[in-house]
């Protein structure tokens, strides 16, 4: 039965590799989780990510006005006058209010479920940022001819190799993953010396065009061979209240694996050949089962079709599972 799972799911995330490049001005699809059958019950695996999740900053900011607003992890949002229109074009005046959240460490890619996949194809992150405008309970656009623009925290060695991505979506990730599409042309984004509301530090410094999640990364870039490989839980945890993903040890790489959506699975799957070979990853296991949580990891160094049992999750908390993923390497 494993074996018949295992061949549908790699053939459904073989068919996800087909979907197309968008421009920027185009609508960005997320990347959408298949429907499961009646026989899988996703509710402890949709709460436990929804309570995992980190908070929104709310802001009321005038939308004539020049704005900075800073977010918990150092992000500044920078918003020029008249940079917001209605859904039927018209420049907005007056109050709105801003729903933002800088997303920028491998800790919090895993509590909001905001992996840097692109496509089947992993990413190297450099910070996401998800921004929202309304006003009155109505959704914003962003002007054309405005400027509303992200200043992420580069850390003092940053990357000139990054380029802007996008993914539509709201905050709530419970039940769908980000599909980060980048323009066709090149959107490259170079780190510069920032000094707005505070000391100078390398910050990456990018225009957004549209609400919704922003990220700056690069595709990670491995000569050798990759692979898929395969994690398999025990006990109670399966795909009904578990995720599980992969850390590329040293860098902000990571990516959630995948099983079968048609029945209970304690099988799961990498992207179907994404994982470099001869790497050192971590392999990590969270559990809900609708009241206790669980957590579970184990360090390896990829070889071909590499199949990993993971031990038995072990009984833990939100603070304890904040706590274990701080430390990913």
């Amino acid at each position: 039965m494993k074996s018949t799972i295992k061949f549908l799911t790699l053939g459904a995330f073989v068919l996800s590799l087909t979907l197309s490049s968008c421009k920027k001005n185009k609508t960005i699809e997320l990347e959408p989780e298949p429907t499961p059958s009646a026989e899988l019950n996703t509710t402890n695996l949709q709460s436990l990510i929804r309570n995992l999740s980190t908070p929104k900053q709310s802001f009321s900011i005038n939308a004539g006005n020049y704005s900075t607003l800073t977010l918990t992890n150092g992000t500044k949002i920078v918003i020029y006058p008249n940079s917001f229109l209605t859904s039927t074009g018209s420049v907005v005046t007056g109050m709105i209010t801003i729903e933002a959240k800088d997303v920028l460490s491998k800790k919090d890619m895993v509590l909001n479920n905001a992996f840097p996949v692109s496509n089947g194809q992993l990413l190297t992150s450099g910070g996401e940022v998800y921004f929202m405008a309304t006003q009155a309970g109505q959704k914003l656009k962003i002007n054309p001819t405005g400027s509303v623009s992200y200043k992420v925290p580069a850390g003092s060695s940053p990357s000139s190799s990054m380029l802007e991505f996008y993914s539509a979506g709201t905050s709530d990730l419970s039940n769908t993953n980000l599909n980060w599409l980048t323009p066709a042309a090149t959107a490259s984004v170079l780190p510069v010396m920032d000094s707005v509301s505070g000391p100078s530090a390398w910050v990456y410094d990018f225009k957004s065009d549209s609400v919704g999640w922003s990220n700056c990364d690069y595709f990670a870039s491995y000569t050798g061979a990759k692979t898929t490989c395969t994690v398999n839980l025990t006990g109670s945890f399966d795909n009904s209240n578990t995720f599980v993903l992969i850390s590329m040890n040293g860098v902000s790489t990571m990516a959630r694996l995948n099983s079968s959506y048609i029945a209970i699975s304690q099988e799961f799957h990498s992207y179907v050949n994404s994982i470099p070979v001869g790497t050192n990853y971590t392999i990590v296991a969270i559990s809900f089962d609708g009241t206790n949580y669980y957590y579970g990891s184990q360090a390896v160094t990829m070889t071909t079709d590499m199949v990993i049992n993971m031990p038995a999750l072990t009984l833990s908390s939100k603070a304890g599972i904040e706590a274990n993923l701080s430390t990913l390497p």
